[in-house]
């Protein structure tokens, strides 16, 4: 979570006739970065602008898109209007195994402005979790796209099945002129079906209720994974060498940020911790956790939703400073605005405060509760429940706290290293070295495309995730 705001996005129809960007469309790309967590800078970033320039111009799009590495964990890719933008976060980075897979990728995004997709869905924008709730609530608020995560933010425009399919096809027929083999787009779609069942198994959920944000804007299917894998099988012979590039694409992620950046705090399992900030919460068991540039969006079972940001207080109380958070969110809807609780939680001064409205003719209740950290700032948490279930959201709410220095310091960064097997190296020994949390195992073997039981040959390159300081 860092200090920015989140941007909205204004979209028009592609452009494609131009060479160059215009100002207006770099300063659209600019405040779309920044509201999806900054630009990633480094040789992944160059890395993912050299092969996209060689499937745009393989598409026929040569020197008319840009190619953008999005600081970012969350597992996406897309094209944003207007003109050719495309947009690759670094999660998708880690879950790939070879430049084909990425260019197949961004093959795909770059058939979407090639078919003039933008052009059929002109002026739509997806919002989900917390924002999208509140605008089917309560409110009608021009402030509503404040409160949507970066995992909403992300999902900017929802194709149909007929346009991702047809995108498919574009990536299938341009890979080859390319000089990668067709097979990269299916083995992309395998990548990603791979994250989302991690994923799931990881919430104890099932893959519909754990769906990351590619998925829920490109609909990802064994069908459709087959279909690309079948049109590959099927098209004709290609003249000319064709490269995977997997010693190549390793080489490039060796070094590249995993999980949250630093400067946007550390999501470890159900725990937010933000070393530079000195603060740290706890959300309960169940609940998810997606760390975003501006906020730290939180999902629960049941529909409980809600996020955490930064604040100012300017020159005004507390409850001031709550009661007009309140009252932005819900705009001209009718509520009842229950009065401002003053408490104490961890030594920070905390004020609550509830308003019940109505969503799809049930009763929902929106708590805000915020702590003066002092020098004029503040931090809150806003929760959407239904009607007497925001005590669900206490134990979030008391475990707000300071944390100590020597606790910010032992709280690093995670980063990708890559390492080649030796004989008689297992999977199990290599997954035990990980530093990430969670089933570790489960987690190296989708990173590096291995099955349950399949042996790591003498050589193999693959994907450790480690702490920064090793």
């Amino acid at each position: 979570m860092a200090a920015a705001a989140l941007a909205g996005v204004l979209v028009a129809g592609p452009s494609l006739g131009q060479t160059r960007a215009s100002e207006q469309e770099r300063q659209q790309q600019a405040a779309l970065a920044d509201s999806l967590g900054g630009v990633y800078v480094g040789p992944q970033a160059d890395y993912v602008r050299r092969i996209g320039e060689k499937m745009a111009t393989a598409g026929g799009l040569g020197g008319k898109c840009t190619f953008t590495l999005i600081n970012s964990e969350v597992i996406n890719a897309f094209a944003a209007p207007p003109g050719c933008s495309i947009f690759v976060t670094r999660g998708l980075l880690s879950i790939l195994n070879s430049e084909a897979e990425l260019a197949g990728v961004l093959g795909h995004e770059v058939g979407h402005v090639a078919r003039r997709h933008f052009a059929r869905q002109r002026n739509t924008q997806l919002l989900t979790g917390l924002a999208a709730v509140l605008v089917g609530a309560v409110a009608k608020s021009d402030q509503i796209g404040q409160l949507a995560g970066q995992a909403a933010q992300l999902g900017v425009l929802s194709y149909s099945r007929g346009q991702e399919y047809e995108s498919d096809t574009f990536a299938t027929q341009t890979l080859p002129a390319a000089g990668y083999p067709r097979e990269g787009i299916s083995n992309a779609l395998a990548a990603l079906q791979r994250q989302d069942a991690y994923a799931a198994a990881a919430m104890g959920a099932t893959p519909s209720n754990a769906t990351p944000v590619w998925a829920r804007t490109h609909p990802l299917t064994t069908t459709r994974i087959q279909r690309a894998a079948t049109e590959a099988g099927k098209a004709g012979p290609v003249t000319g060498p064709l490269a995977i590039n997997e010693a190549a694409y390793l080489s490039q992620m060796d070094g590249l940020l995993y999980g949250d950046d630093p400067a946007q705090g550390f999501v470890r399992g159900t725990a937010f911790l933000h070393p530079d900030l000195r603060i740290a919460f706890d959300a309960p068991r169940g609940f998810r956790l997606t760390n975003g540039a501006s906020a730290v969006s939180i999902s629960g079972p049941g529909g409980l939703r809600g996020d955490f940001t930064g604040a100012r207080l300017g020159n005004v109380r507390l409850e001031d400073h709550v009661g007009q958070a309140l009252r932005t969110i819900l705009g001209q809807a009718v509520a009842e605005i229950g009065p401002p609780q003053r408490t104490t939680i961890n030594g920070l001064e905390a004020v609550a405060q509830t308003a019940r409205a109505t969503s799809q003719g049930q009763p929902v209740d929106l708590t805000v509760v915020a702590y003066a950290m002092g020098s004029d700032s503040a931090y809150r948490f806003t929760v959407l429940a239904p009607a007497r279930q925001t005590a669900t959201f206490d134990p979030l709410f008391r475990s707000f706290r300071r944390i100590s220095e020597g606790e910010a310091g032992r709280i690093t960064a995670l980063r990708i290293q890559v390492v080649t097997a030796r004989p008689g190296d297992t999977s199990e020994e290599l997954a035990a070295r990980m530093a990430s949390g969670g089933d570790k195992l489960a987690l190296f073997r989708m990173i590096n495309n291995l099955a349950p039981g399949e042996a790591l040959s003498a050589g193999r390159q693959v994907k450790l995730v480690v702490d920064q300081r090793r």
